[in-house]
């Protein structure tokens, strides 16, 4: 195909074409390392105007385009597919990076307008320099984009109060099929004028159009902020800590996070930061309570909240507050270091899962109970954003077992058991990762056959050659 390359290279100027094998190499492998396929070039577009005629262009060609911003994404999504009848397809991956044309900012109606490029922290940065607050937050914060956080639809560790980036966003511009910019970037709260296109952009994982920009809201920025390490017995007290504090301290609360024992002791094993002292064995939960009032209020508030938890439920065994910001971010990187600790242990089944939160101990009890009596003896690394009910419910081999053995023998069982559980829990199989195509057959075979069908009806209508992102998502 290196007549669109040609092409791209005389009619697009000064877009980056890159056909380096290492480069094309590492674009094309996913931040697991599940998926290593291979594309025909790499190409790095400034401007909108470059991805309309790079589209426009490959559509002539008949290459599939792969659209990738951070590339930290855990089901295989944004690298080109690796198998299925779209593998042998020729491919680009488009990456987005160097799309950042926009970033303003409307202090009076709240809303931050940023070119997809942009990564999350440059966003949360910009908005706290003017003294406002960008509430999406997640461990990958320093390398993912808006522009994959708004087509995965990222959640992370502030859903229980700001919600999904799809509650963040007031509108956004994309590049459709036909290599045409679509959209609406107003900022209004009200607008009924006919469908709402940013909601199918949104989560669409790439396979509908390229988002370029968006208009997001912002928050006036928090003047205090106070973090609490609780250990408890269960997941069950968790959940009856989680409701307790909703009912006396709502409006402050911003993040409630759940780890099991194995997972904080994962931690300590391959990072320097260490959980309070706490009895053996029992289970974790961080809280990060935020305010507009002073420190000093919010300090007392949920001292007295926690206590008065203390006494009501004797599962909740401990509580410690963080003295100060510094030793607030020791608490927080217990729990974002949880995934690295377990990949420095080797491969493991990921599950992003969630249901209502008054079912996560049904589901996690069934879960394991599912395994034990198939005497599968795994190790259950557990952790996630309780208070909006999704976990992630990995599990890793036994120590001193070859974790790609255990894998091959037994993933296929262990996935099945868990998705047996949280589906008889009224719940869902992918929360806040996506589907990409590690989940694609499990899409079809669990959707409603009238649901998948209008699923492959919007998909045909806005991309009815299959140029983006095609063995992704829906089976089209």
């Amino acid at each position: 195909m290196t007549e669109l390359l040609q092409a791209l290279t005389s009619a697009v100027p000064g877009l980056n074409i890159i056909t380096d094998p290492d480069r094309i190499a590492q674009a094309c492998t996913d931040w697991r390392k599940r998926y290593a396929t291979t594309a025909l070039a790499v190409v790095e577009p400034h401007t909108t105007a470059q991805v309309e005629a790079l589209v426009r262009l490959c559509s002539q060609h008949g290459v599939a385009v792969c659209t990738q911003g951070g590339n930290t994404g855990l089901v295989g999504g944004a690298v080109p597919v690796a198998d299925g009848a779209h593998a042998t397809r020729p491919h680009v991956v488009l990456k987005t990076h160097r799309l950042r044309e926009t970033l303003t900012l409307d202090e009076a109606n709240l809303t931050l307008t940023a070119s997809a490029g942009y990564t999350l922290h440059d966003i949360q940065e910009f908005a706290a320099a003017h003294g406002l607050l960008f509430p999406l937050s997640l461990a990958s914060e320093g390398t993912c984009t808006l522009g994959g956080n708004l087509a995965s639809n990222a959640g992370g560790v502030a859903v229980l109060r700001y919600g999904n980036t799809r509650e963040l966003c007031l509108g956004l511009e994309f590049v459709n099929a036909q290599g045409e910019r679509c959209g609406d970037l107003r900022g209004l709260r009200k607008n009924n004028t006919g469908y709402d296109l940013r909601h199918l952009l949104i989560g669409s994982e790439g396979t509908l159009g390229i988002i370029t920009t968006a208009c997001m809201k912002l928050y006036p920025a928090p003047n205090s902020r106070c973090v609490a390490w609780l250990h408890v017995r269960h997941i069950d007290a968790a959940v009856q800590a989680l409701n307790h504090v909703q009912q006396h301290a709502f409006n402050e609360l911003t993040s409630f996070e759940w780890m099991n024992a194995a997972a904080i002791e994962l931690v300590q094993t391959h990072f320097p930061a260490k959980a309070p002292v706490g009895p053996s064995g029992c289970d974790h939960v961080l809280v990060e309570f935020s305010s507009l009032g002073s420190e000093d209020v919010l300090q007392e508030r949920v001292t007295n909240v926690l206590g008065e938890l203390m006494n009501l439920n004797p599962a909740v065994l401990n509580v410690t507050l963080a003295k100060n910001d510094k030793e607030a971010e020791r608490l927080w990187a217990l729990r974002e270091n949880i995934s690295e600790a377990q990949a420095k242990e080797g491969l493991n089944v990921k599950h992003d899962v969630a249901c209502p939160v008054s079912r996560l101990p049904e589901f996690h009890h069934q879960a394991l109970a599912a395994m034990d009596e198939a005497g599968l003896a795994m190790r259950p690394i557990l952790f996630g954003h309780l208070g909006d009910g999704n976990l992630h419910f990995n599990l890793s081999a036994p120590r001193g077992t070859d974790a790609k053995a255990f894998l091959a023998q037994h993933q296929a069982a262990l996935n099945d058991m868990v998705h047996t559980a949280i589906q008889a829990c009224g719940g869902t199989v992918s929360a806040e990762h996506g589907i990409g195509q590690l989940k694609r057959d499990l899409l079809k075979e669990i959707t409603a056959s009238p649901n998948y069908r209008a699923f492959q009806a919007i998909k045909a209508a806005l991309d009815p050659h299959n140029l983006f992102n095609p063995g992704k998502l829906v089976d089209y």
